[in-house]
């Protein structure tokens, strides 16, 4: 009798990414404005959709698209921008084959000391979302004003 190899299904995962925003070279003097900053570093973390076999087989998939769309431009201060890939960091099998509003992408388990304060979990998990008395470079990464401005080039 010969045995027939089952071939694994195809199902939805999210695989969660990391990259770097690497900024070379100095900024044009006339292009400053109060938007430029040279004091942080920028990571982006990215979930995406991919159908698969497996797990190892939805990372591969992943780590392949991302590494062919890494992104370098020249920014409004004429300085050289390089997305570069870092590491997967995490892949969740979605349970639901037809995805429609409301079908969950993504989820992790948060283990912390039993009398650690809720507004505590928010701040060290999720700093971004602490209102500050500064600009927020997050607003004006995503803001598509940004790069359309009278000074950008």
């Amino acid at each position: 009798m010969i045995k027939k190899k089952r071939k694994s299904s195809w199902e939805w995962y999210a695989v969660k990414l990391l990259y770097e925003c690497i900024i070379t070279g100095n900024p044009n003097p006339e292009t400053i404005d109060i938007n430029y900053t040279n004091t942080h570093k920028t990571f982006e973390e990215s979930i995406m959709l991919v159908k698969a076999q497996s797990f190892d087989h939805a990372y591969s998939i992943a780590e392949k698209k991302v590494m062919e769309a890494e992104l370098n431009y020249q920014n409004p201060y004429d300085e050289f921008v390089e997305w570069k890939f870092v590491e997967s960091l995490d892949c969740f099998h979605l349970f639901d084959d037809d995805l429609k509003s409301g079908t969950e992408l993504y989820s992790r388990f948060l283990r912390v000391p039993k009398g650690f304060p809720r507004k505590e979990v928010i701040s060290h998990y999720y700093p971004e979302t602490i209102e500050e008395n500064e600009v927020d470079q997050n607003f004006i990464i995503r803001n598509k004003d940004f790069n359309s401005r009278p000074n950008a080039k």
